[in-house]
């Protein structure tokens, strides 16, 4: 009974966890596919305390008193250098430009004031595998700002950013496989069923009027 069950799941392998028991069943051929390969992964958080930026001189009359709240609209990487490492073949010292770019909302007495965007950046410097004809891609995932306050005409804040680092190249890999993928039936929402007549199939009759 075991050996006909893992016969039935050799048969019909589909996207998914292996067998907790019999593991993964062997591949039947081995294919040529050509994919993005990641050579490194890391993660990094940044604490940027004191960002100031000037508030624009169309508004006038803010008051320290005033409520700043901000938003972090975008963040961007780009690599500035990369040195190599020459007791690590492979590794290299990455330098990226980080921007960031934030939107500040100022209130007073729940009624909006002023709104402006404005960035800055500052250079990241992180050792990863990344051999020559790798690309570097850098994103942000979580970041947050704030609290800002309202200093000599400036909003300082404090920012608070999560990087994801990685370094790929398109390559072409020889994988382990299982043919072609199969597609599988859809599924769908259920419907309810249908009512048939439908029970306003005609107008109501009218009742004869009491005297």
């Amino acid at each position: 009974m075991s050996d006909g069950v893992r016969v039935q799941q050799v048969d019909q392998v589909v996207p998914g966890p292996c067998d907790p028991v019999y593991g993964c069943p062997d591949p039947t051929e081995i294919v040529c596919i050509e994919t993005v390969k990641v050579y490194d992964f890391c993660f990094q958080t940044d604490r940027r305390e004191n960002v100031c930026f000037p508030i624009p001189a169309a508004f006038q009359g803010i008051l320290l008193s005033d409520l700043v709240t901000c938003e972090i609209v975008q963040v961007t990487c780009q690599e500035v250098s990369r040195e190599e490492d020459p007791n690590n073949p492979g590794f290299a010292d990455v330098t990226l430009l980080v921007t960031v770019t934030m939107q500040f909302t100022i209130r007073r007495n729940d009624s909006v004031v002023a709104q402006f965007e404005d960035s800055f950046g500052f250079l990241k410097t992180v050792l990863l595998c990344a051999p020559e004809g790798t690309v570097i891609q850098c994103e942000s995932a979580g970041s947050r700002c704030g609290p800002c306050v309202i200093i000599n005409g400036q909003v300082c804040c404090e920012v608070d950013l999560c990087l994801l680092i990685q370094s790929k190249a398109l390559v072409k890999l020889l994988v382990p496989a299982y043919g072609f993928c199969v597609p599988a039936p859809c599924v769908t929402l259920p419907k309810p069923p249908l009512v048939c007549p439908p029970e306003n199939l005609f107008p109501p009759q009218c009742v004869p009027p009491t005297t």
